[in-house]
């Protein structure tokens, strides 16, 4: 999540939080995990799925999903550094320097706070898969019975920077379901599966009236998505996403 506004969920009232910079590792190409905890106390209270942002001196506050679960004593972040200047790559200057920051969190309203009765599809691209993490690694602790399916679409399979993890829940959990979605048919390192998202989610045969969706990604990819399945008979209640109230269509 990367947005420029912030939607703040009545049921937790948003803090600001000084923490301290326990880690920053580069997985993959060009996407840094970052863990934080506070220096005193405790986090603020979250829910699964919500997102906060990091508050730089003298800069606008940058967004970013919450990538831990609730309940964890460390905030973990996915920061994706596009090039040498950004407000990304100044962020992990800052948390490699001076190892402390202050966030404010939290914020968003496509969440979830129990486990859904209905089948759930999570929709991300790129980083959108730390908002995903956070609520898979949830409804895990939650022994969510319903059927999850995770489809991560990419331009390259070099961008699933934590394949092998969603690939590990696919084997430890019976009810999840991981579906890698690589755009790039040039991309010959890739013997998997080569589609738009939208595709192969239609492709899939999903009950789209008995089902909810949650989608992480850019405002372009989150409205294409839900049209064609809104289109394809989900009912538009049962579509989330944070894109829709920090980026809403006139």
């Amino acid at each position: 999540m990367n947005g420029t506004a912030s939607v703040s969920d009545s049921n937790f009232t948003p803090a600001k939080t000084d923490c301290q910079v326990h880690e920053v590792t580069l997985m993959g190409q060009d996407v840094y995990r970052v863990r934080l905890a506070p220096l005193e106390g405790d986090l603020p209270a979250f829910a699964a799925g919500q997102y906060l942002a990091l508050e730089l001196p003298g800069a606008e506050p940058s967004w970013f999903s919450i990538a831990s679960a609730p309940g964890d004593p460390q905030l973990t972040l996915h920061i994706q550094v596009m090039s040498e200047g950004d407000s990304a790559s100044e962020i992990i200057s800052h948390l490699r320097s001076v190892g402390q920051i202050r966030v404010n969190m939290p914020f968003g309203e496509a969440c979830f706070r129990e486990a859904p009765a209905a089948p759930l599809l999570l929709v991300v691209a790129g980083t959108g898969f730390a908002q995903a993490k956070s609520v898979v690694e949830f409804l895990m602790d939650q022994r969510n019975p319903a059927p999850i399916f995770l489809y991560w679409g990419v331009r390259h399979h070099e961008d699933m920077y934590l394949r092998s993890l969603a690939q590990q829940w696919e084997q430890a959990w019976p009810g999840f379901h991981f579906r890698p979605v690589v755009g790039d048919d040039d991309d010959h390192g890739w013997t998997g599966h080569h589609d738009q998202l939208v595709r192969a989610l239609r492709a899939d045969g999903h009950r789209l009236a008995e089902t909810q969706v949650l989608a992480s990604g850019s405002p372009a990819m989150v409205y294409s998505v839900m049209d064609n399945l809104v289109e394809a008979g989900l009912p538009v209640s049962h579509f989330r996403s944070d894109v829709l109230q920090y980026a809403p269509r006139g």
